[in-house]
This record gives structure tokens, sequence and C-alpha cells, in this order.
């Protein structure tokens, strides 16, 4: 009898390499996420104020300008996905609105920003509006620090030289200003605009405080913000989850991460350590990391980190998340989905799920990858008998990404071949896939659209293509009737992600 037991699960192992290695199915991957935070845009002067008693801010000693965004946004373009950027708004502050918040500048009443006040700033904050597809507006401080009569102590949010919390009535006068700074360039709701959803703690000072009834995370939910990173070993004596990697806090996730060799204040500096090493699926970078010293070798140093990211996508752990909610997402998906992959059949069960990611609307898609011989393509993918979101072919993989999970069991079952269904979206920009309906003169599909962005979908020429929300709006579209591929320009208002259905009608 143990025999015959020994020699079933031997011929169910030889069966399966022959069948792997023959190439009629390839193994799905669950893989990790990978993204990297930049920290401290948004300064105008570059120079650190740190031994100065004040604040550190790039580490660059140069006055900061538009040409210093435009490498953040070429190398994000190039790798498809859309960087988190946190920044630091005292400097862009064209009325002295800080001078009503004393704790925010060393010069408290008396700030004054003239210095500073050109017409570039409305370019470069325009700049980054036009350009959320590939650069995220998160919030990283106001003035970096906290200031008691203009002395200096460690951190806006948290006070690290004593371990202890700031006054509540500063930390929101803080975020006031933040708030009252952001609507001197039109980011206002009543311009469309959202408050930031991400948000990176200055110096690593985070009030973890989660059975309490105020912490950072508190404080950062009231005003919008859902997804945040720090460094927990930082504030040990507040017991951040530091073992599990992360957790929630008054209605924000928050995970820790890591610098793995790239200094805050050096030009031109990648991780050193190789990707095996990494312990959190997002990694610490500054603003000067992706300067160079002059403009002529700026074009070699996108060209590093282009490579850099690729190398990632290429990986049989990690993939690149397109864009913050997809990194917790999938973070998410990791720790708390049970995902069992077997022939062509993958069995999900996400009934573990914790209710709070559905009051706050954290989740997003769950992201598959499978490595496939070239030739090959998807020409099935279903969750529950419908289609998934949206899929495309990078770095020879097939990335596959599923509607967000209620808290349910799932089938997925896919199928590999030389042709593609008839229709499916291709997932090459930074923008979220939600529902997929596929009906015989209906296609459509919810989705959340940063900035502005073509969507390519595989499918007869439709005779109209609809958008149910006018702030999400069709710009143009056009149809190549060669490879059946419809190209949809698409155009989001709110650059924290415009949300709305698209129609297409056949």
């Amino acid at each position: 009898m143990k025999l015959n037991k020994f020699l079933l699960r031997y011929l169910f192992f030889l069966m399966f390499v022959t069948f792997t290695k023959n190439g009629n199915s390839q193994e799905i991957i669950f893989p990790k996420p990978f993204a990297i935070a930049i920290d401290d845009l948004g300064w105008n002067q570059g120079s650190s104020l740190g031994n100065e008693d004040g604040p550190w801010r790039a580490g660059v000693r140069r006055k900061m300008t538009l040409q210093d965004y435009i490498p953040l946004v070429e190398v994000a373009k190039a790798t498809g996905v859309r960087f988190m950027g946190v920044f630091v708004l005292s400097e862009m502050d064209r009325e002295n609105v800080c001078a009503k918040y004393p704790t925010i500048t060393k010069q408290g009443n008396n700030f004054d920003n003239s210095q500073n006040v050109i017409p570039e700033q409305i370019e470069i904050m325009n700049y980054i509006k036009d350009n959320a597809a590939y650069l995220e507006f998160g919030i990283h401080g106001v003035g970096h620090e906290h200031f008691d009569n203009g002395v200096r102590t460690r951190a806006e949010w948290y006070d690290l030289q004593n371990n202890k919390t700031w006054p509540e009535q500063d930390s929101r006068d803080h975020l006031k200003c933040f708030s009252e700074i952001m609507s001197q360039y039109g980011f206002t709701k009543e311009e469309g605009q959202s408050f930031p959803e991400s948000f990176v703690p200055c110096a690593y000072g985070y009030y973890w405080n989660p059975e309490g009834d105020y912490s950072t995370g508190k404080l950062m939910s009231e005003a919008g913000v859902k997804y945040v990173n720090t460094l927990f070993e930082e504030v040990p004596e507040c017991n951040p989850p530091i073992e599990s990697g992360g957790g929630f806090d008054n209605g924000v996730l928050v995970i820790n991460r890591y610098n793995y060799g790239n200094e805050w204040f050096q030009l031109s500096t990648l991780p050193i350590k190789p990707l095996q090493e990494y312990k959190t699926d997002i990694i610490e970078t500054h603003w000067p990391n992706l300067l160079a010293q002059d403009d002529f070798l700026q074009n070699d140093l996108n060209t590093e980190w282009i490579n850099y990211f690729k190398e990632i996508q290429k990986s049989e752990t990690h993939y690149l998340a397109k864009n913050t909610e997809q990194l917790y997402s999938q973070w998410l998906y990791k720790k708390y989905t049970d995902v069992r992959i077997m022939k062509n059949v993958v069995q999900i069960d996400n009934t573990s799920m914790p209710q709070i990611v559905y009051d706050k609307k954290m989740l997003g898609n769950l992201v598959l990858k499978i490595k496939l011989d070239e030739g090959k393509h998807i020409s099935k993918a279903e969750l529950n008998g419908k289609p998934a979101s949206a899929y495309f072919e990078e770095a020879g993989y097939i990335f596959i990404y599923l509607p967000p999970l209620k808290k349910e069991e799932y089938t997925f079952v896919y199928e590999t071949g030389n042709k593609t269904p008839d229709r499916y979206i291709n997932n090459s920009g930074t923008y979220n896939i939600y529902e997929v309906q596929d009906e015989t003169n209906r296609f459509s599909f919810s989705m959340e659209m940063y900035g502005t962005q073509n969507v390519r979908i595989r499918c007869r020429n439709p005779l109209k293509i609809e958008s149910d929300n006018p702030n999400l709006k069709i710009i143009s579209h056009s149809y190549d009737e060669k490879s059946e591929i419809l190209t949809i320009e698409i155009y989001g208002r709110d650059m924290q992600g415009e949300n709305g259905t698209i129609s297409l009608f056949f």
C-alpha cells in the first residue's frame, strides 16, 4: 500500500514535469509587488539646513526647478508605472499662509516666502497635475520639522527626540496648511481634486496608536489618506507591527519600508542591494537619487533606473505595481488571501480579507503572472465564469489583473494558446481596470484613470463609446482594422484618480 502511494505520487510528479516542459501549460505565479516612494519633492531650495536649526531639505546645493521633475515622469513612463511622490509644500506657499501656523517653520508667524514666489511654481504644479498618470501627488509635510519659538525638533508629525506625540491641534494645523497651499494651485474639491491618498511621514516620525483615540493614522484618514509607508524601526516605543510588515491604524494601511543604499542626499544613486534581499514591497528613495549632477548626464541615469525596473519586471518573484493602490492591494492579497495553484486552475479564498479594506475602499486588483513561450498568449481568462479585468504582455510574462475580490471564494480558469480572446483590455497603462462586462452588443469596464492615457482594447469597431462620468472624458478614439485594436484616449479630472464606467456598443 505504501509503495502504491509512492508510485502514484512519483507518476504524478513525472506527469507534471513533462506537462510543464512540453509547454502545454505554464504555472501561474502569485508575485510580490514592488514600488518606490520618492520623498522630499516640492522644495524650491535644495540645500539642507540641518546644521542651521532648519529643515533637512533635498541635500543638493542649488535651486530646484521644473527640470528636476521631468526625469521622474520620463522614467515612470518608460517603465509603465506611476511613482508615489510625496511633497513638502512650505516653499510652494505663494500667500504666506504658513505664517498663521508658527510650528511649521523656523520663522513662525514672521514667515515670508517672497524669495521663492515665481511663475515657475505654477508651471511645476501644472506639470504635476498634467502628468498624474506617472507621478502621484502625495503628502510628506509642510515644513518637514516642528518648531517651538524658532527651535527645531524632529520631526513634523511626531516628536522623535522625546518619543512623544505633538499636540493634536499642531498636527491638524499642519494638515490644514497643506490643504491651503494646495488650493493656491487649484487643487480643491471645487476644481474636482481630492486630497492625497498617500502619506510618508517626515523622518519616519509616525505616531502609531491604532487602539487609541488619536494617532497620525486617524489624522490622515480623516483628510482622505489611505496608504502610508515608513520605517517602523524609528518609532519602536509605539510598538508598530514590524514582524508582520504592516497593519491598520485608525483607517489607514501602514506598511514598513527600507532603504537599500541610496542615501537621501545622493545624486544619481540606485539601491545597491539585489532584489532577493528586499524585505519590503516598497523601498525608500529620495528626489536627488533620480537626478544627475548635470543635464548632459541625465539621460544615462534615466536609462540606469529604467533598466533597474525592467529587471524587477523580469524576475520570477516580483512585478512592478502600476500604482499605489495596486501595490497596497497586492500586499493585502499576499497577506490575507489563500491562493492555490493547480493545472490551469487557481482556487482563491478571499474570505479572510479584513472588512476595513472595503469600508475604506482600499482594495483593487489581484495580479498573477505567467511565463510563456514565444508566440503563446492567454486565450482564456475567467474568474467565476466572468472575464478577467485585463492583462498585458511584457518581459516574457503575461500579467493578469483580476477584479477587486469580495470576501468570497473564487475559481480562476485560464488557457494558453496561439491566439488572444476576441475581446480583452491590454492593460499597458498605469490606470486601474475593475469589473468587465462582456455582452453580445456591449462591452463595458469600470476603471480609475490617472491623468490622460490610452486604453487599448481588442474588439470589433464599436458603433458608439460612452462614459457615465463627465469627468472621465473620452478625448478621442481610433480603430486599427488589421490588429483589431481600439485605442481610446481617456482623461480623468481628479489627479488622485477619476472613477467611472466606459461602454462600447456594437
